[in-house]
This record gives C-alpha cells, sequence and structure tokens, in this order.
C-alpha cells in the first residue's frame, strides 16, 4: 500500500518577488503573451486536445523520431510515468543530493527505498565512483545534471561510463535534463548507444512554467513501456499550441538566455567584491552564496525579505536565487550583499 507524503501547499503573495524557485522571473514582451492567446482558436474549448502536430513539431526540434519521444506534464510528469511504469515497490532507486525533491517524494508513494549519494556544501562534489557503488543495489538511478545550484557536472564521457555501467546491472537511468540548454549540452545525441536511457526535458525553465509541458526520449521499446501508462492526453490544448510556439520561436528563447547570462556574469563579478562570500556559478541563471559568517548570510536574507524579495535559504551558511533582468531588484541585492 503507498504511503502518502504530507506536502503543504504555500501561499504567495502577488507583491513579493520569489528568486527561490528556480525560475526566470523576467517578465516576457507583450508579443509573446498575444501570440501565445492567439494560438487559442474557439474549437480548441469543446474538443479533446489533438498532439499529433505537437509531436511532430517537437521530433523536428529534437532531431528523434517520433516513436521515441512521450509528451509529459514537465520533467515531474515524466518522473511520475516512471514511478508508474516501473515497479520499484519495496525496491531500491537511487538519487544524488542536493537534488530534486520529487524523485523521493514518488519513491515514498510507491514504498520505494532511496539510496542517495550525497555532496556535501559547499562544494557538493560527486564522483563517478560514488555513483557507481550504489548502482548494484537499486533498480532506477534518476541523476539531475547540470543540477539548480550547484556546479559539479557530469561531462558526456562521464555520463556513459555511468550509464553503460548501470546497463551492466540491468538499472535505468532516468537522466533529468531540465537545465540543459544554458551553460550545458543535452546528452541527446548519445541516446542511440543506450537501451537503459530516459531523457527527460521542459520547457519550465526557460520562463514558461505554467504551461507544465515537458517530454522524456528513450529507445523504441523503452518509450512504448512508458507509454502504456500515459494519460489519455498528455497535454491541453493550450499547453500544445505553446509548446508549438515556443519551437517555433527559437531565436526568441536564445536572446532571452544570452540576455540571462550576460546579467549573471556581471553579479558574480559584483558579488565578488564581499570578500566573505564565495559565489558558486552553476550552467543555469541560479546562483549561491555561501559564507561561514552565519550573521552575513542572515542579515542578505532578511534585508532582501523587508524589501519583498526571497531568497532560498539553503541552511545557515547558504543562500540560492535566481538572476533577473531588473536594475531595481539588482540595487537591492547589490546592497544586501556587498555593504559590510
Amino acid at each position: 500500500m503507498s504511503k502518502i507524503t504530507n506536502r503543504k501547499r504555500l501561499k504567495f503573495h502577488k507583491d513579493y518577488l520569489y528568486l527561490n524557485r528556480n525560475t526566470i522571473m523576467d517578465k516576457h514582451p507583450d508579443h509573446v503573451y498575444d501570440s501565445l492567446v492567439r494560438c487559442l482558436k474557439p474549437d480548441h474549448i469543446h474538443q479533446y486536445p489533438d498532439l499529433w502536430e505537437t509531436y511532430c513539431k517537437l521530433s523536428k526540434y529534437l532531431n528523434v523520431p517520433e516513436n521515441q519521444i512521450l509528451i509529459t506534464r514537465g520533467v515531474e510528469g515524466a518522473i511520475r510515468q516512471v514511478f508508474d511504469t516501473i515497479n520499484v515497490e519495496n525496491k531500491n532507486v537511487g538519487i544524488t543530493l542536493p537534488g530534486y525533491a520529487m524523485y523521493s517524494v514518488y519513491a515514498e508513494s510507491r514504498n520505494s527505498n532511496v539510496i542517495s549519494v550525497k555532496g556535501k556544501y559547499p562544494d557538493c562534489n560527486i564522483t563517478v565512483d560514488q555513483i557507481k557503488e550504489i548502482v548494484p543495489k537499486i533498480e532506477v538511478l534518476f541523476l539531475d545534471n547540470p543540477k539548480s545550484h550547484i556546479p559539479s557536472y557530469f561531462d558526456h564521457d562521464e555520463l556513459y561510463d555511468i550509464i553503460k555501467y548501470c546497463e551492466k546491472h540491468s538499472v535505468i537511468v532516468f537522466l533529468d535534463e531540465v537545465y540543459v540548454g544554458w551553460e550545458a549540452e543535452s546528452y541527446l545525441p548519445n541516446l542511440s548507444k543506450h537501451d537503459n536511457l530516459i531523457i527527460a526535458r521542459s520547457f519550465s525553465k526557460i520562463g514558461f512554467p505554467s504551461i507544465k509541458s515537458g517530454w522524456l526520449v528513450a529507445n523504441e521499446n523503452l518509450k512504448r513501456r512508458l507509454e502504456a501508462t500515459r494519460d489519455s492526453y498528455e497535454l491541453d490544448f493550450f499547453a500544445c499550441k505553446a509548446v508549438e510556439f515556443l519551437i517555433e520561436n527559437d531565436e526568441y528563447i536564445s536572446n532571452l538566455k544570452k540576455k540571462l547570462l550576460d546579467t549573471k556574469r556581471h553579479w558574480i563579478s559584483t558579488f565578488s567584491k564581499n570578500k566573505k562570500i564565495k559565489v558558486y556559478d552553476s550552467k543555469n541563471y541560479v546562483l549561491r552564496l555561501y559564507s561561514l559568517d552565519q550573521a552575513l548570510i542572515e542579515r542578505i536574507h532578511n534585508m532582501l525579505y523587508d524589501q519583498k524579495i526571497v531568497v532560498g535559504l539553503v541552511d545557515k551558511f547558504n543562500l540560492v536565487f535566481s538572476v533577473v533582468n531588473d536594475k531595481k531588484v539588482e540595487k537591492i541585492i547589490f546592497k544586501a550583499i556587498c555593504e559590510e
């Protein structure tokens, strides 16, 4: 019988800026919203969604055959798909920490045991050998690469080594690439080398989390197995059209990324002027500040909160937040971090 985790639903205040949610907080220009609205037609309201066109466009976008793609409700939907398909009840699954919390949530709901490889703050480095130690004990390895606020990252040679080692032990690898596309390249071109690999991505981390659209890719046999438990309609009509719009406007997404990454480098340079703080860069738009001065971390957190800016307090030595292109916000954050 499945266990149910008591998860509180958080209340968010409209006049606060939440930089602790690992998503882009920059507002899109009006023409983007207008274009998305125009994607919807009256017929879309009273009909079930037809995903065929979405699959075709996604196949071309990824350069992967349609029969290897399964559209999901974000990467979380892909995780759920794996747990719905692969019997891991009373068995072990592997994760790396710090990492995405939903791996453990779904594992608990299926009475699975979680075996974790833990990176220690501040560097949080995890090695290939550490992962190999747990592989003989598990059924599925959930690997988020790159991670949200951790610089540790497995390159393609290391991933190949891990996945092939898992294959020897009949372990399926779920490679979460939700943060790929910023400063890390996808492992997708190597998919054909593996029979035990699932790669999952979404549009959530490029500023469109509310459409909850993602996909997983696997070899045809594994994908067919996963598809057996999919929902009747993977997405609603609006999400389908939003995915198609984003695929067709890749240049806009590329410019958005470039602008935010330029801002990130500027922030890193400025924050580094405070010698009591070490800035940890990740391969996306999320930064982490580390300091042994607990009072300094607390002061920064509280000063920003007083200005209705919410950042993530990982522990008493670490702050995490997303970069944002807003000069007013930037000034407040700079003052909180850089003034002695």
